[in-house]
């Protein structure tokens, strides 16, 4: 018995699917794929599955992962191959390895691509001052400074296109949806789409 983790991609018109209906769609893939996998026990077993990290509706991944449990000796290789078989349209299987510690995410990588009158260099500066977004809670909306929390990696233009990547935190409660960044930004951007790059452990 081991756990796999694996790596894929959440792009094109999957970005149209919720959380909800992407850990649907891979417990199908993985009945499909006739792997020998570990089910919970009770009335209505599934595969053991465990996503790293939700992602909102229109946004997409490029390395995404999941853990699940194969209760027989089955190689990497032939998990993988099994699973690009058994995959939904547009999801590409990056990686299969040995899962080594637990789903504990700390931090993700983001490019946010957008069209833009601002200069890569402002908005590298605007990003080293106060954020101040309004973020919504359990208790309602409140305003909040999100600059600690946001560090810049890089700011370009590519045929008119402003692409932005920042690194936010990933970790339980402590997540920052990059919608707060753009969003700090108002109508100085508009966003065309958002790409979840890399999961930081």
């Amino acid at each position: 018995m081991a756990d796999i983790r694996v790596c894929f991609t959440k792009m094109g018109k999957l970005k149209y699917i919720s959380h909800l209906d992407l850990q649907r769609a891979i417990h199908r893939m993985l009945i499909r794929s006739g792997l020998p996998i570990s089910h919970t026990e009770g009335f209505n077993p599934h595969p053991r599955l465990n996503i790293a990290l939700p992602l909102s509706i229109y946004q997409e991944g490029e390395r995404e992962l999941f853990d699940f449990r194969v209760t027989e000796d089955v190689s990497v290789d032939v998990i993988k191959e099994k699973l690009q078989k058994s995959a939904f349209p547009e999801m590409e299987i990056v990686s299969v390895e040995i899962a080594v510690g637990k789903l504990a995410t700390k931090r993700a990588v983001w490019r946010i691509e957008t069209e833009s009158e601002l200069s890569a260099d402002e908005i590298k500066t605007a990003l080293d001052g106060e954020m101040i977004v309004t973020k919504r809670t359990k208790n309602g909306e409140t305003q909040v400074d999100i600059s600690p929390m946001v560090k810049f990696v890089s700011a370009e233009k590519q045929n008119d296109i402003m692409i932005l990547r920042v690194e936010l935190p990933a970790a339980g409660n402590d997540y920052l949806n990059p919608s707060y960044v753009t969003a700090f930004f108002g109508d100085k951007l508009t966003v065309l789409r958002v790409v979840r790059e890399n999961i930081v452990f």
